[in-house]
């Protein structure tokens, strides 16, 4: 095993290189890195600082944010040891259930996609820290599945399943989602010929048992209403804007993401009589695949989770001669066939995640492309004055970022308080400034608050020392403008593509 996992570890590690040089740049992960500072000043998560995410997602960020401080490259570290994790994860279950060849194959199909940035992998997000424990919970499971012994089974404790729960309960925890693979899992634990449904039991009930206790410690500090909307009622209004605008089209689209999700779960139930494992992981690959078609949002990151089932899948293809196609063709369609149908249909709708950092195209003008990415990493490894050109290509903001640090820092405000009305949070951190806003983004404050004015009137009772604002998110939030105009704060520093606004009473204190 530890042979066959040596290509795809290598891989990633060479393909993830560039990644160790990214700027502070992607807004998701400036959100969850300000909410873990806070969670560290003693903020209760929910109630005095608000994220949609459940606690080790930002729990962790805390820990890295406690060891590290803001070092990108630290957040990056992080995501190169859950890939290096999940391929480990994926090539032990390949030895198991396939040749040792294949097992190499399925690491190094894995490594390819998750070490380059088409699906950001590399990014300290959600799904790139949960693939870790879900991966290695779906290998536990598919070899349990495949190599279970019932006879033995009865003469000791189950602790794998125990294992596996505890995996599930943390991907859980990272990332709610995961409760559609734990779906998967339970079903196809429940329809194994050489499980006990105890096995099913005892994983599931693990699973419940772990998640009440962190679920029931945050609904007591935060109150069953802000924990609810957090972590489901977000999500409505969130997967709504995503859907066909008409009611029919909503309906379809929930038709057909149901139809997948059947297809797959009937094919399964079909096909759990054989003694391969295509089923489950095609039962683990549509648990994901739906959740991203039915959420119809185009973040490429939602895809990473999936990447495990689908390498094993691709591993472990056989290739039949025609005879036994002939042979096996009538018995194997009704539920390989409508499997494969389902996870079609799923994949089909899934494509509106699209992916990121695409190969160079001539017509296209984005300047995320492959050919920029390690072209670009390569040569600013070399040349200071290019890798500035580099870093700035990342996002419009990354300069002004840098910039408006420093200048905070050089004229003395830091640590004070502020509001960043932008899209993007990392200044706050950057410039260790103290964050008043309910949660550092301010679309998501627009969400908590109330668009249209209730954002802008929130910020003026809480009269920050300073307010940094990005040109395009004051277009898109105009309200800002009646507090700016209001004469309480002096235009003091500009840089592209933010103005820095200081409240009068502290203009003074500029040298």
């Amino acid at each position: 095993m530890r042979r066959a996992a040596i290509p795809g570890l290598v891989v990633l590690a060479v393909l993830r290189l560039p990644s160790l040089m990214e700027p502070h740049w992607y807004t998701d992960e400036a959100g969850y890195l300000n909410v873990a500072r806070q969670l560290l000043q003693g903020k209760i998560l929910y109630l005095q600082t608000w994220n949609n995410k459940p606690p080790l997602m930002l729990w962790t960020y805390a820990l890295d944010v406690k060891l590290f401080g803001t070092s990108e490259l630290a957040l990056h570290v992080l995501t190169l040891i859950t890939g290096a994790v999940t391929i480990a994860a994926i090539v032990w279950a390949a030895s198991r259930l396939y040749t040792p060849r294949r097992a190499m194959v399925a690491g190094v199909i894995a490594a390819v996609i998750l070490g380059l940035p088409i699906v950001d992998a590399e990014l300290a997000l959600p799904e790139s820290l949960l693939i870790a424990p879900l991966t290695w919970a779906g290998a536990i499971i598919l070899v349990n599945i495949l190599r279970g012994d019932r006879t033995a089974a009865q003469r000791r404790i189950p602790w794998w399943p125990l294992g596996a729960g505890a995996l599930m309960a943390a991907a859980i925890a990272y990332q709610q989602t995961s409760v559609a693979e734990t779906s998967a899992f339970f079903l196809a634990m429940l329809l194994a010929r050489k499980l006990f449904r105890r096995d099913a039991f005892i994983f599931l009930g693990t699973v419940v048992v772990i998640t009440l206790v962190w679920l029931s410690a945050a609904v007591i500090t935060a109150g069953a209403g802000k924990v609810a909307f957090a972590l489901a009622g977000f999500y409505v209004n969130y997967t709504k804007a995503a859907l066909p605008s008409s009611a029919v089209g909503g309906v379809a689209h929930f038709a057909l993401a149901l139809a997948a999700t059947l297809l797959i779960a009937i094919g399964a139930i079909a096909g759990s009589h054989r003694d391969r494992v295509e089923w489950v992981l095609m039962l683990w690959a549509g648990a994901t695949l739906v959740v991203t078609a039915v959420a119809g949002q185009p973040y490429p990151h939602f895809l990473a989770p999936a990447v495990a089932p689908l390498a094993l899948l691709a591993a472990g293809l056989p290739l039949p001669s025609p005879a036994w196609v002939r042979s096996h063709f009538r018995r194997e369609f009704i539920g390989q066939g409508l499997q494969v149908v389902g996870l079609v249909i799923a994949i089909v709708m899934a494509k509106v995640a699209g992916l990121d950092w695409l190969p160079i195209l001539p017509s296209s003008s984005d300047s995320h492309t492959l050919s920029g990415y390690y072209g670009g990493a390569a040569w600013a490894a070399f040349d200071p004055t290019w890798r500035t050109t580099w870093l700035d290509d990342f996002d419009y903001r990354v300069a002004g970022d840098a910039k408006v640090a420093a200048w905070v820092a050089r004229n003395g405000f830091s640590g004070d308080t502020a509001v960043v009305w932008s899209y993007d949070a990392w200044i706050y951190a950057l410039a260790n400034l103290q964050i008043v806003m309910p949660t550092p983004p301010i679309y998501n404050d627009e969400v908590l608050l109330g668009s249209g004015g209730p954002v802008e009137a929130y910020v003026a009772t809480k009269q920050p020392v300073l307010i940094m604002v990005d040109v395009k998110s004051q277009v898109l939030f105009p309200e800002i403008t009646r507090l700016l105009d209001s004469g309480e704060y002096v235009d003091e520093y500009q840089t592209y593509p933010y103005t820095v606004w200081v409240r009068a009473d502290s203009v003074s204190h500029l040298p």
